[in-house]
């Protein structure tokens, strides 16, 4: 009998320093959550929902900063209409706390008795969902959007429903409670559900479709009248039991309301069902924005904007926004591959103010609120990094120049067990040599990039982009994974990547003369009373000088006049500049392109990011066709806008030195090598040709001529000095044929200097020849007997 006593008092004693240690445990937790409440944020929310009505979107006409009177109202998916207690009917009400709370006109914001119970079985793992939620709990919960199942979040919820039982009035948390509820299909509150589900005001319910709006709370899909009318109503016979039980209605009402049929009006299929893609792009940002001014969660400003009664005045252009539907929502204008998760994003700025004014997140008919948008999601950049992290602010800091010559070969070379691999490689694997920056640009040389980076360091371009165009999404370093490198910086094989809105808004610092705006989705939110609830002025921050804005239009238009983007035909009407962009593999396809009008960027790839994009239309076609639609009235007009080079000067230059332009460059057996192109004066091409070196020919045997070549064979020829150039495997490079090499010997022709046969003409005034003393021959090119 004594072991019994001792096991008893040890088994007593466990229990009890348990029970001491979880209280203690609660109590700490408890003391650590009420510091970070703000109670202040919830009475904001909770007085905000106590006239909660459908927020209202709007677009201008004119495009401009002043909406009235030419507000024209855009759609938005929120169905939502304010009913005091008064204007619900009492099965509604009585029905919701039989079923959810039934001492709510008793208890101070929770139910302790279900708490305990709901909390043991949580600890000793029989129930891992918490339950036992109160009224003034769910409100919390519905105006918060806070619903992580967490023991610290349920304290919270508590502790938060406490507050509000002491600051409000049983009446005053249930009308809100009533008018919050998510009812389905984007419907919130009793009122606006009455009105969708049976056409009626809900003072007008019968039991049974009072039972069915209970019903549907509990899981809005799952007891969907339309996708689930089975569930459904079986769930509506549950609850009509416990309103009976309880007395919310008696034995006769019962016996009619639970053998009626489901009785809802047919699906009311809005056209403003979901909400358009810039109307979720506007709500996005502004949730941002109120989550920041009233230091709440993302959930809860969702809730405040969607069901405040706001009105939202957008930088949505009506004819923009509308021509990409249109475009996007037809399938006929996309290729097969769309059937098989291919998909377009869409993005348009204002070239002059960058306010975002047209999106597109993904083709098709949206069918949903809240989708991928993979207009907004960021995706590797590819070559579309380029302009703005290396070609333009090296030109603006004057390291390079329209005019700038680098060597279109590999930069370095790794040993493997085949020989030796080059970095970068070029798609096709060959090079050409000698390249300036305005050829670099428009075909896209990689080799060039990587030496622009070396140039500015990764590190110093990682910077710059997170400075100049607020790139947050770029990865300074998250485990193994960093963005400070040469790929990532030079190429844009970004880790994460940049969404295509950024990207178009970034793009639109060049046509704006190098002053970066923001791409504004709203200019101002106003709430119910009238009141200026947010404001989004515009922000302008100089990143590049005019002059090298100007030049960046003109090398751009390089890209679309005969690089990489040269099958756009809206050229032919109105000047067109823009980047191409292909990722590792060709699993993202871009390209961001603007006029003196808009800035629009396309990206093409698969709904997974892993597939590869073998297109039948490109994306080029498409930004095309798009873009061509949205000019089709300043095309008719006269004399469109053109890109401004006043301030710029358009100088020729040696395309194989960047240097000025010389005599000895003429004799270059490709023909002339002189090129135009814009500079400052600051920054322009300075000091004769160094790479061409006057050689002669012999036409005859069509090789650099050697001692004893008969004169009247012989014609001048420049050939490029590229001596930097040492490679430990064979490369292809085009202009390989046409470099100089000082070999030693010159008793021989080596076969490897043998030039095409060529036309030559000598310029009148021209003197060939030593005798005259007009030219210096290399003397290891040319040995001539006295």
């Amino acid at each position: 009998m004594s072991n019994q006593r001792k096991v008893i008092k040890a088994v007593a004693l466990t229990i009890f320093c348990l029970s001491l240690a979880t209280a203690i445990g609660i109590s700490v937790l408890a003391f650590t959550v009420y510091k970070d409440i703000n109670f202040a944020a919830d009475e904001r929310l909770f007085d905000n929902s106590k006239t909660f009505e459908s927020t209202r979107f709007f677009a201008n006409a004119s495009n401009g900063e002043k909406y009235d009177p030419v507000a024209i109202e855009i759609s938005g998916s929120i169905r939502k209409v304010h009913y005091s207690l008064e204007e619900i009917s009492p099965y509604l009400k009585d029905g919701f706390v039989a079923v959810e709370d039934k001492i709510f006109y008793e208890h101070s914001g929770i139910d302790v008795k279900r708490t305990l119970m709901a909390t043991s079985n949580y600890l000793v793992g029989k129930e891992k969902t918490f339950g036992a939620s109160t009224i003034t709990q769910q409100v919390i919960k519905n105006i918060s959007g806070d619903n992580q199942l967490k023991i610290k979040r349920k304290v919270s919820e508590i502790i938060r429903a406490l507050h509000i039982e002491r600051e409000y009035t049983k009446q005053e948390i249930l009308e809100v409670y009533l008018n919050v509820i998510p009812m389905g299909d984007n419907i919130y509150g009793v009122g606006a559900a009455s009105r969708a589900y049976f056409g009626k005001d809900p003072i007008e319910l019968l039991p049974e479709e009072a039972a069915t709006l209970i019903g549907i709370t509990n899981a809005p899909t799952a007891y969907s009248p339309y996708l689930y009318p089975g569930a459904c109503l079986k769930k509506r016979n549950v609850i009509l039991g416990v309103m009976l039980k309880d007395g919310v209605i008696n034995q006769n009402e019962y016996d009619l309301a639970v053998s009626s049929s489901l009785s809802v009006i047919p699906r009311e299929e809005r056209e403003d069902r979901f909400d358009s893609w810039f109307v979720e792009t506007v709500i996005n940002d502004i949730c941002k924005d109120l989550t920041e001014k009233y230091d709440i969660s993302e959930s809860a400003a969702r809730i405040m904007l969607l069901g405040g009664g706001y009105k939202v005045y957008t930088t949505m252009n009506v004819n923009v926004q509308e021509t990409l539907e249109d475009y996007f929502e037809n399938l006929e204008n996309f290729p097969a591959e769309t059937k098989f998760g291919l998909n377009y994003a869409f993005a348009v700025t204002d070239s002059l103010s960058g306010d975002l004014v047209g999106v597109i997140g993904r083709v098709g008919k949206k069918t949903g609120n809240r989708l991928l948008n993979h207009a907004s999601t960021p995706h590797v950049p590819a070559s579309t990094l380029k302009p703005l992290a290396l070609y333009a602010p090296l030109i603006d800091q004057g390291m390079i120049n329209w005019a700038t010559v680098f060597d279109d070969v590999p930069k370095s070379f790794i040993e493997n067990e085949d020989g030796y691999t080059e970095y970068p490689r070029n798609s096709p694997n060959v090079y050409d040599g000698l390249t300036t920056v305005s050829e670099a640009i428009r075909v896209s040389k990689n080799t060039v990039a990587i030496e622009l980076c070396n140039i500015m360091k990764p590190r110093g371009v990682f910077n710059l982009l997170r400075e100049n165009f607020g790139f947050d999404d770029l990865i300074e370093r998250e485990g193994a994974v960093t963005d400070i490198a040469l790929s990532p910086m030079a190429l844009g094989q970004l880790g994460r990547g940049i969404s295509l809105i950024e990207l178009t808004e970034a793009y639109g610092v060049f046509p704006a003369d190098g002053i970066m705006r923001n791409a504004r989705t709203y200019v101002s939110v106003y709430d119910h009373k009238g009141d200026i609830a947010l404001e989004k002025t515009k922000s302008e921050k100089r990143v590049f000088s005019e002059s090298t804005a100007r030049i960046m239009n003109q090398l751009l238009m390089g890209v679309t006049d005969s690089g990489t983007a040269k099958s756009i035909t809206l050229k032919n009407y109105i000047e067109v500049a823009g980047k191409t962009g292909t990722s590792s593999g060709n699993k993202d396809k871009l390209f961001i392109g603007y006029t003196p009008y808009y800035t629009a960027g396309i990206w093409c790839g698969y709904n997974n990011g892993e597939s590869i994009v073998q297109l039948s239309k490109s994306g080029l076609q498409i930004w095309d066709e798009v873009m061509t639609l949205l000019h089709d009235d300043i095309i008719a007009k006269d004399n469109p806008k053109s890109f401004a080079t006043e301030g710029l000067l358009l100088l020729p230059y040696c395309i194989d030195s960047g240097r000025e332009y010389s005599d000895v460059c003429i004799y270059d057996p490709r023909g002339t090598r002189k090129g135009y192109g814009y500079f400052t004066e600051e920054n322009r091409p300075r000091g004769e040709c160094d790479r061409h070196i006057l050689c002669l020919y012999d036409s005859i045997t069509k090789a650099i001529a050697t001692d004893g070549c008969p004169e009247d064979n012989l014609v001048p020829v420049s050939l490029i000095s590229v001596p930097e150039r040492a490679f430990p495997k064979e490369i292809t490079v085009t202009d390989a044929e046409f470099v100089y090499r000082n070999i030693g010997r010159f008793d021989q022709r080596p076969t490897d200097y043998a030039l095409p046969y060529f036309a030559y003409t000598i310029p009148d005034g021209v003197f060939v020849g030593r005798s005259k003393g007009r030219k210096q021959f290399n003397s290891n090119c040319y040995l001539h007997n006295d």
